[in-house]
């Protein structure tokens, strides 16, 4: 592919190949990678030839095999500049990310395929290869691993579209079969509340606070950090908030009375009536289960609820579905059936652990 023809060019020694086939030059003084790989110059928008480099190698061997392989997958030097950091911030304002319906889900995607691709965030996208992501991909359990291509697989759909790439990688890429133990859905037993409640009465910490709040609410930890300080009315003890879920979306929910000094003591003048962000919140439950030697996980708080609210005696299953944002499936219930605020509440108040 290249010729015996050099010349030097400033500090650096330029090796030509055949027209429209991009160059290596091989830079002076100690590098570790001194062989540089450039595509072929083309014409921007801004009438100014540019020629993007695509990588470096430590021999001139090494610094061919990385031009043919550009040459041959026919990329598009437009967009060399993006990183796939840059791909998965437009794949979080996409249409796919607004049709997932909870705010976990998408933080397990995120947090997953983060922590898989990790180290090539900041590659140049359309440089990545099959080995870049499957070398990875093998690393990790095969639930993360799905995860994370689920995102992978948005990404080059979008890219696709817009012309950034035209191979398909994903569709080649597969999770390990590594299998992890995951942590089931439990009810945690009345004393372990008990012992949260001891623990925000020492210290009135932030997290204990929220916790207990899903204690004895039901609600989902991502409704939790959306309630707004304006959607909480004190006077008739309830907060708005917004879950994802039809059922769940804009609904009221009744302030428990336990739980209503909480929601005086930490109201604010800020938007939200919490700041942490939900794998802040994920951190420190976990670190309180750890401390007490209990199993489970935040949304086993819910479950227990659920749990609980259903061994009451004398109540409709409606009012209790209300509550969580449960759709209803007894058209009797769900369409002629309103229930007052007062009314959830005084089943809520009948909360006890």
């Amino acid at each position: 592919l290249i010729s015996k023809s050099t010349f030097k060019q400033g500090r650096c020694l330029t090796m030509r190949n055949p027209n429209g086939t991009g160059s290596i030059f091989k830079k002076k003084g100690k590098s570790r990678k001194p062989y540089i790989v450039r595509a072929a110059a083309y014409l921007t928008e801004e009438g100014k030839y540019k020629r993007p480099i695509i990588g470096s190698a430590e021999t001139l061997k090494e610094a061919k095999k990385i031009l043919f392989e550009f040459n041959s997958r026919n990329l598009n030097v437009d967009y060399a500049d993006l990183k796939l950091i840059d791909l998965f911030n437009r794949w979080t304002e996409s249409n796919h990310v607004k049709n997932i319906k909870t705010e976990e889900t998408f933080y397990r995607y995120s947090t997953d395929f983060k922590s898989i691709f990790e180290d090539i965030l900041e590659c140049k996208f359309i440089f990545l290869d099959y080995k870049d992501y499957q070398t990875r991909l093998d690393k990790y359990a095969k639930n993360k691993g799905k995860s994370a291509l689920t995102v992978l697989k948005s990404i080059y759909v979008d890219a696709i579209k817009n012309k950034i790439v035209s191979e398909n990688i994903p569709l080649y890429l597969e999770s390990s079969s590594q299998i992890t133990k995951t942590v089931e859905r439990v009810v945690f037993e009345d004393n372990f509340v008990r012992l949260l409640w001891k623990r925000y009465e020492n210290t009135k910490d932030r997290y204990s606070a929220m916790i207990l709040m899903l204690f004895y609410s039901g609600m989902r930890s991502a409704d939790l950090l959306r309630i707004e300080n304006k959607n909480i009315n004190l006077k008739e003890r309830y907060f708005v908030t917004g879950s994802k879920t039809e059922a769940g979306m804009n609904r009221q929910i009744p302030i428990h009375h336990l739980i209503f000094p909480i929601i005086k003591k930490f109201m604010n003048d800020d938007k939200y009536l919490f700041k942490e962000q939900y794998d802040s919140l994920k951190y420190q439950f976990d670190k309180i289960l750890s401390e007490y030697n209990t199993l489970g996980n935040l949304h086993s708080i819910r479950h227990t609820f659920i749990t609980k609210m259903r061994r009451l005696k004398n109540e409709s299953a409606s009012k209790i579905k209300k509550i969580v944002g449960h759709k209803e499936k007894d058209i009797t219930d769900g369409v002629y059936t309103h229930w007052t605020i007062k009314e959830l509440r005084d089943v809520i108040n009948k909360l006890v652990y």
